[in-house]
């Protein structure tokens, strides 16, 4: 008797997971997410003290719907190097990537500089969310880049 009972509800909590996936609401998209330094400490000759770094992400949206970004968090894991620290912020932005396009953000981050020493060219850890709005709903993607200090 009791394996029927086990039985009846794991047959009723599949059935109630896969009537989530059939309500007609598309997938959420794999977002791709790509950073790239654009002003950093090299091209503001190695400040010491408050600063501001530029970033550009470029995001991918694979999927058949448009998606829109509203709010990047970003924030630096690498608390005993490199040659700037970020503090943990977010930057609110309305940017609609197209279906089955890319796009890019550029934002400027508050930073606090090193100056020059040892660590200028130490490479930065960036940790960043993205937060996504979309026909299926709000999602968000944390990713992690390390961001090379060599100026080109």
């Amino acid at each position: 008797m009791k394996h029927a009972v086990f039985a009846l509800m794991l047959l009723l909590a599949a059935a109630c997971t896969s009537s989530k996936a059939q309500n007609g609401k598309p997938v959420r998209p794999d977002v791709a997410i790509d950073v790239e330094q654009v002003v950093g400490p090299a091209q503001l000759n190695y400040p010491y003290g408050p600063m501001e770094v530029q970033y550009e992400f470029l995001i991918q949206n694979p999927s058949a719907q448009p998606i829109t970004l509203t709010r990047i968090e970003v924030s630096t894991l690498n608390t005993a190097g490199g040659p700037y620290s970020l503090r943990r912020d977010f930057y609110n932005i309305n940017k609609t990537i197209p279906a089955n396009g890319a796009d890019t953000v550029k934002l400027w981050a508050k930073a606090f500089g090193f100056g020059r020493g040892m660590r200028e060219n130490e490479p930065i850890t960036l940790r960043a969310i993205a937060y996504f709005q979309s026909p299926s709903g709000t999602f968000q993607k944390i990713f992690m880049r390390e961001l090379s200090q060599y100026p080109d």
